[in-house]
Parts: C-alpha cells; sequence; structure tokens
C-alpha cells in the first residue's frame, strides 16, 4: 500500500537520482525520472496526442518509428507513471525531434539522414520524407518544434543539429497533399552541448516562463534561453537549469500540468516538474507524560520528494526508546494514547540534553506527492503503568 511504501522508502538510505535541479531554479522544479519506458530502450523525440493528453508519443532513436504510451496521472493529473508502449506508425528513421503542427501533421526529424518525416492524421507510415541538406539544415537535424501562440514569432518551425548545435527557422508552405514542402533554412544559430531536445516553456512558469528549454544531449542539461522576436534563443542569455541527465531529447509540454517530458538515454521518462511548495508538519492528539516529563517531537526541512527532512524528538536526559510510524490511529492504552500504527520503528536514544534528530531523504517519487507520514516518539520511563511516555503524533504532508 502507497502510505507502507512511503515509511519503509523514509527510513530506508536511498540513493539521489543522479539527474539534479540546480540554483537557483531547484526551490520552484524538480526533475524525476520514472524509469524506462517498455520497448521504448533509447533517447528520442516526445509529443502529447492532441486529442487526448493521456497519451505520450515516442519516436526512439534507432527505433524507425513512433510509439503510443498510455499515461499514469495522480487525482491532481501529474504524470505518475505508465503503460506498456505500442507501434504508433512507421517512419524509416528517428532522432530527439516529434511535434505536432497547427493543421495536426507529425513531424518527425530523421539523424544521419538529415531528414524531416511528415505524418498525416490517421497514417501508419510516413506521407512526406524531405532531405535538409539541399536546404541548409546543418548535419545532422537532432530535434524539432513550433513556436507556440503567445511567443514572439509565434507559428514557426524550428530544426536544432545535433552535430553542429545550431538552430535554424525552416519555412513551411502547403503542398497541396496535406503536408507542406520545406523552404530555404534561416541562418543558424549557434548553441551548445550537442542539442536532442526542445521545448518552449509556457509563460505562466516561474524562473524560465516563455523561455526556450534546450536538452543538451552531449553534456546532460537542461538549458534555458531568451527569446528573439523570432522565436529564436539568444546564446548569451544561456542559463543551465538542470544536470546529471546523460544521453536524453525530445522535449514536450504536458498539456495537463505544464510538466516538461523528455526521453533519457535508456528509454526513461524524464518530467521537469514545477513545485515550488513545500508539505506541512502538523501535531495532533495528546502526549502521554509520566515522572520524567512530557516528551516532544518536530519536522523540519522541506516536506517536499526529493528533500532531506529532519524528524525531532525530546525527552529524558539519554533517554531511550522509539521512533514509530504508521497508519493514524487514536487508541488508549495504559498510560498511553498511542496515535499511529508501527509499520516501522527505529531505535531512538536521546542526548544528555534530552535531545534527538533523525534526517530523512524523501525519495524522488511522484507517487509520493501530496501524502501524509505519521510519527510518534516513546521513551522508557518507569514511573507509568506501561513502561513508557510519548508525544504528540506528528503528521507530515509531503508534497
Amino acid at each position: 500500500m502507497l502510505l507502507t511504501r512511503t515509511l519503509v522508502s523514509l527510513l530506508v538510505v536511498t540513493a539521489a537520482s543522479a539527474q539534479s535541479v540546480l540554483p537557483p531554479f531547484d526551490t520552484t522544479y524538480q526533475i524525476l525520472n520514472l524509469g524506462p519506458i517498455p520497448n521504448v530502450g533509447n533517447y528520442g523525440g516526445t509529443a502529447f496526442l492532441p486529442s487526448n493528453p493521456n497519451v505520450l508519443l515516442v519516436a526512439p532513436y534507432l527505433g524507425g518509428g513512433v510509439r503510443s504510451v498510455p499515461l499514469v496521472r495522480s487525482p491532481q493529473g501529474a504524470i505518475t507513471g505508465f503503460g506498456a508502449s505500442s507501434p504508433y506508425a512507421t517512419l524509416g528513421g528517428t532522432d530527439g525531434g516529434l511535434c505536432f503542427g497547427p493543421t495536426g501533421v507529425l513531424f518527425a526529424t530523421w539523424y544521419g539522414a538529415n531528414a524531416l518525416s511528415q505524418l498525416k492524421t490517421g497514417s501508419f507510415t510516413a506521407d512526406r520524407v524531405d532531405n535538409l541538406g539541399p536546404l541548409g539544415v546543418n548535419f545532422s537535424v537532432g530535434t524539432c518544434a513550433f513556436v507556440p501562440a503567445g511567443f514572439p514569432g509565434a507559428g514557426r518551425f524550428k530544426v536544432v543539429a545535433w552535430n553542429a548545435s545550431t538552430i535554424q527557422d525552416l519555412p513551411l508552405t502547403p503542398d497541396g497533399a496535406g503536408t507542406f514542402n520545406p523552404g530555404i533554412a534561416g541562418p543558424a544559430i549557434q548553441l551548445a552541448g550537442g542539442p536532442e531536445g526542445m521545448a518552449y516553456v509556457p509563460q505562466s512558469a516561474p524562473l524560465i516562463g516563455g523561455k526556450l528549454l534546450i536538452a543538451e544531449w552531449g553534456v546532460g542539461t537542461l538549458a534555458a534561453y531568451d527569446l528573439d522576436a523570432n522565436g529564436d534563443p539568444l546564446p548569451a542569455t544561456r542559463a543551465v537549469v538542470a544536470g546529471g541527465a546523460t544521453g536524453f531529447g525530445g522535449g514536450a509540454v504536458d498539456p495537463v500540468t505544464g510538466d516538461i517530458v523528455f526521453l533519457s538515454g535508456a528509454g526513461g521518462l524524464l518530467i521537469l516538474r514545477n513545485s515550488p511548495a513545500c508539505g506541512t508538519y502538523t501535531l495532533y492528539g495528546p502526549a502521554s507524560p509520566g515522572a520524567l516529563g512530557t516528551p516532544s517531537i518536530s519536522g523540519t526541512g522541506c516536506a517536499r520528494i526529493g528533500q532531506t527532512i529532519t524528524i525531532g524528538t525530546t525527552g529524558p536526559a539519554f533517554g531511550i526508546g522509539l521512533l514509530a510510524t504508521g497508519f493514524q490511529t487514536n487508541v488508549p492504552y495504559l498510560n498511553l494514547t498511542v496515535l499511529q500504527g508501527t509499520s516501522v520503528t527505529v531505535v531512538s536514544v536521546l542526548n544528555a540534553a534530552g535531545q534527538g534528530s533523525l534526517p530523512l531523504l524523501v525519495p524522488l517519487d511522484p507517487t509520493l506527492g501530496n501524502s501524509h507520514v505519521y510519527f510518534q516518539a516513546a521513551y522508557l520511563d518507569a514511573s507509568t503503568s506501561s513502561g513508557l511516555i510519548a508525544s504528540p503524533g506528528l503528521d507530515i504532508l509531503l508534497r
């Protein structure tokens, strides 16, 4: 059950995620790795199906096609997992670019061939493939994106070359068959890091709203850029948002939450999530005093997944007892009021001042968000009928 797993996770040494958000963005964002998507196995393009935001399309590099991934969401709408992927379309070649145009045509980049594939709604194979080299696109294209409405340059189509680390404007005109003729590419703008993914961040997002976020495959970073009047990044404004995600690409904005999703080098689903709020610490129920005093319990630190919190307790000098966590209860037992079950317990030994603390790393697991964890501390006191004295309960709401 979720709560039991939450408790065990908090009290077990947990390895930190390889991905991390860097200051000053770390107070506002988290980067989550939900693990590998079945039958994907590589980085690649990402796009939400316009008709169903609970379906993510992915185009893994060397996969030669697009796969459909059903998403699992929390009651608040956040992506927490996914089901098995299934074939959606065959394109011949793929890479880090996958994006829907304004008419519903799906565009995909093809590394090596330096090509752009187009797939009309309802098609299962590419309806059009163009070689971008003669159009002036640097070898070889890695990813693509349309500038969204509300941004400077809205509607323009951008392609990024991995080898050259450049971005170019690629004009498109209707070809009369439901797809588009790509024209001569605009001047190349120099980027960095071997880009394989890009996403225009919603204007409402804190700190990076209205910017272009680039997934730098070569160095494993996410970098944000300010934009010029054409929706192109201004190289001098590059700011690294996150690191440690070697071999990733894609980039699509979740239409439900505004989170941004990428594919890792192992085909894992990475999510950059706006999660600024810390959880809360609330005492509940009565303490159970004795001759040695009345124990207390408190929590400090940002109660949020991926963060370290500290449980503080007070009681008798050099007191020996237990810190217990489990389901919330309110059960009288002799002189005690037991305020939670004992799903997990650890020994608690206080110092000469009668103080103790236990730091706990909250796993970077999105399913733990908005869950409650309950603690209570008890210490030996021979003056009481149970031989114990206890603190009130501590209710921790994780965000």
